[in-house]
């Protein structure tokens, strides 16, 4: 059944709030954790990385294309903050500082440009919360509780707006979109390209007693980011324990168990002025036969991704920067913020004795 995503005021803000440390009412204590959930996003992807190589893997990761001028002189990207593919092979990257869109052909060559204005209104946005990009070129675009679609020549089509809170959003190789977030009792959402749920699926995670009265909250119930293949999986980290859920076509294909010294479950921190949540923030994308979890970190001197194959944890790779998206071709594409921002595409290659 279609059900119309529900109407939103646009001019609502979820961002202006703090937890105060004593006399909290219920109401008070679920809105007041909503608006940390931007601070939160960006604290926790400071508290984990991976641990070191168990084993030597026959797996690699092969550069083979970059983007990203290293020179002060007109460099391409700002802060490059989401990245995904067309079936073309089309390369979309989000600038969230510059807050343009940059689309580059597969081959590297810019092919154009697309500014999305601070502000409020329809093709405005204050923050940016995810991109998907469909196998034809559809382009969502979300934050602010709602999502700014485009069309594949880079013309803006309409505004989709949504009364709950979807904290990230993806493309699993279909034309229609996935968003996370707490709602009617399930976390991940089908979108089509009307702003319609045709589908939601996964069940709120189970939460300690201490945060029972927030399941239904992102980074509670929901983590704040997923991440998609385009061969329709869904990787869904728990937000209380190293358990990676696997889903396709609306349904759990598989579990992933793992251990990390520097994984930790969502834990709250006094402050200042009153309470703020922590929570590990995780990027998983397949790699052959393999699976890659990696648990974000600021130290770019070693970037490491823990590696599954068949279900079980054997080891960890070092990698050339932070996942962030995956193409048709299963080709990873992956960030460098040092100095000048820039893009890697790596092509995942198993040796062989």
């Amino acid at each position: 059944m279609v059900k119309k995503a529900p109407f939103l005021n646009l001019n609502q803000s979820s961002l202006a709030a703090r937890i105060r440390p004593k006399k909290l009412e219920p109401v008070l204590l679920i809105f007041s954790a909503i608006c940390l959930l931007f601070v939160l996003f960006i604290f926790a992807m400071a508290t984990g990385t991976a641990a070191s190589p168990d084993q030597k893997l026959p797996l690699k990761l092969i550069p083979e294309l970059t983007i990203g001028q290293e020179t002060e002189e007109n460099p391409t990207f700002a802060f490059i903050g989401y990245v995904d593919t067309d079936a073309k092979g089309n390369i979309y990257v989000l600038d969230t500082k510059y807050r343009q869109l940059k689309i580059f052909k597969k081959d590297g060559q810019l092919l154009r440009t697309i500014a999305i204005p601070q502000g409020q209104g329809p093709q405005e946005l204050n923050q940016f919360s995810g991109l998907a990009v469909t196998p034809s070129g559809r382009i969502f675009i979300n934050g602010d509780r709602k999502m700014i679609l485009y069309g594949a020549e880079g013309d803006y089509l309409r505004t989709i707006s949504v009364n709950f809170h979807v904290s990230c959003i993806g493309s699993p190789g279909t034309e229609e979109i996935i968003g996370i977030g707490p709602y009617e009792g399930k976390i991940l959402h089908v979108f089509n390209d009307q702003g319609q749920i045709i589908s939601s699926f996964a069940d709120a995670f189970d939460v300690p007693q201490e945060f029972q009265q927030m399941k239904m909250m992102p980074m509670f119930g929901a983590p704040l980011i997923f991440s998609c293949s385009k061969d329709g999986r869904i990787f869904v980290m728990n937000p209380h324990s190293y358990e990676v859920l696997i889903f396709r076509n609306g349904k759990l294909e598989a579990k992933l168990n793992g251990k990390n010294e520097f994984y930790h479950p969502i834990i709250k921190k006094p402050t200042k002025t009153g309470l703020a949540f922590i929570s590990t923030a995780a990027q998983v994308f397949p790699a052959r036969e393999y699976i890659l979890v990696y648990l974000s970190t600021p130290e770019k001197k070693s970037i490491m991704a823990d590696v599954f194959l068949k279900g079980k944890q054997i080891g960890s790779l070092e990698l050339p920067g932070e996942p962030k998206a995956i193409d048709y071709d299963g080709k990873l594409y992956l960030i460098d913020q040092q100095e000048y921002p820039r893009l890697i595409r790596c092509a995942p290659k198993v040796e062989t004795k």
